[in-house]
């Protein structure tokens, strides 16, 4: 009996020690969920905050939202002109509404304005009076087969119309330009009137050229055989509720839309993306969102079940290094030793031309207004830049290197535009 109180009183020291590595252990896993957790909601907070204070492409321009970005002011005033407004939501209903003679269509918001919907859009308004196109792409623009080509400009600056035309005064002044308008040959058909003419976008020159050299922010296509009379308007914001009201940009609304006694306001919904031959597809599958919430459940699950067998990174030392260029240096070295001039060149002007592409929002293979519009943006001749993107491979190395860094230069050009 005597030595029961010493053993047990020892025991109770061991046990305590034998405890602790399983509630470190235990910290440790608690501490890693609640990191995860953590992480989570600050992600799902991130994208509701970046979801509230975004607007929706469809709400620009749109004739029945009062905020800034809207343009319930615009049919307000148009109504009390005397023009009746009617308000279309998909390619279907513009199908529908048949507007022919008496009519003109506005395409308030290209933004979901798919190809197929754009060649429905173009045999709608065959017969009516006018079309108006409000920042169009230039995707759109050559669906639409019109000599024109479209690039983002974004910008506050300050044009005069410089023209006289149905729609422009030639001292109207406008002071949000969002797209540049430059003319292409698409087959030869009625040049387009071109109206402010936009300044150097390398701020070289302050005052605008008087040829439009550097692209318009408004230009009119006369009607066609395949279309009405087409009205560009490269100042979509300066119809909306916050700018309506300054500089010329309310007189410009109402002679481009108030043309007619009848305007049939079309502004496309998310469903025209894959509109196809009338039948109004949607542009979501209907598994796709139960998809998406069975895939983001699995991954927040995964995340939380394996978060507490991550560990710090461990390098791994590689047998080889090598260096990143090395296939590309590699190649320069076989067209050289080849003396293989003219396939480095082409490789020079293929890369050129895909960046420039993607830089100017143009698909690649429409080259002639891949040129056009870089030669507006660099502030260079159209022949030099063609020449440059599709002019006689080089014939000796020093022609070669000249190629490449004229390429170069171009590309830094149209990039700091």
């Amino acid at each position: 009996m005597t030595d029961s109180g010493p053993a047990a009183s020892s025991t109770a020291p061991t046990d305590a020690v034998t405890d602790l590595p399983a509630r470190a252990g235990l910290a440790t896993r608690v501490r890693r969920r609640v990191v995860w957790a953590l992480v989570v909601a600050i992600g799902v907070a991130a994208l509701a905050a970046m979801a509230l204070s975004t607007s929706a492409p469809d709400q620009v321009l749109d004739p029945d939202e009062a905020g800034p970005q809207g343009g319930r002011v615009l049919v307000q005033v148009l109504r009390d002109h005397g023009v009746e407004v009617e308000v279309v939501r998909s390619v279907d209903e513009l199908l529908d509404v048949d507007p022919g003679a008496g009519t003109t269509v506005v395409v308030g918001n290209p933004a979901y304005l798919g190809s197929d919907s754009t060649e429905l859009l173009g045999e709608a308004t065959s017969e009516a009076d006018r079309l108006v196109l409000v920042a169009p792409t230039a995707e759109q623009l050559a669906t639409l087969d019109l000599p024109l080509t479209s690039s983002d400009l974004g910008a506050q600056v300050t044009v005069t119309a410089g023209c006289r035309s149905m729609v422009a005064r030639p001292d109207d002044t406008a002071s949000v330009v969002d797209t540049r308008f430059v003319p292409v040959n698409r087959g030869g058909g009625p040049a387009a009137t071109l109206c402010f003419a936009l300044p150097n976008p390398r701020g070289d020159d302050e005052a605008a050229p008087a040829d439009f050299g550097f692209g318009a922010a408004l230009a009119t296509v006369p009607a066609g055989a395949e279309h009405p009379e087409v009205v560009a308007v490269g100042v979509g914001s300066g119809l909306t509720n916050r700018f309506v009201g300054e500089e010329s940009h309310a007189g410009l609304a109402v002679r481009a839309l108030g043309h007619s006694p009848r305007l049939v306001w079309y502004q496309p919904g998310i469903g025209d993306l894959a509109s196809a031959g009338g039948a109004g597809l949607s542009a979501w599958p209907d598994w796709l969102t139960p998809a998406a919430v069975i895939l983001g459940t699995a991954v927040v699950v995964l995340a939380f079940v394996r978060g507490r067998r991550m560990g710090a990174l461990v390098t791994e030392p590689l047998p080889v290094v090598v260096r990143a260029v090395e296939t590309t240096e590699s190649r320069g070295r076989i067209y050289r030793r080849a003396r293989d001039r003219g396939r480095a060149a082409a490789v020079l002007r293929l890369g050129s031309n895909e960046r420039l592409a993607r830089r100017l929002a143009l698909p690649p293979h429409a080259v002639e207004a891949v040129q056009a519009a870089a030669a507006a943006a660099a502030g260079m001749p159209p022949t030099q830049v063609a020449a440059l993107l599709a002019g006689p491979p080089p014939t000796t190395d020093v022609e070669l290197r000249t190629l490449a860094n004229a390429l170069a230069d171009l590309e830094e050009r149209v990039r700091t535009s």
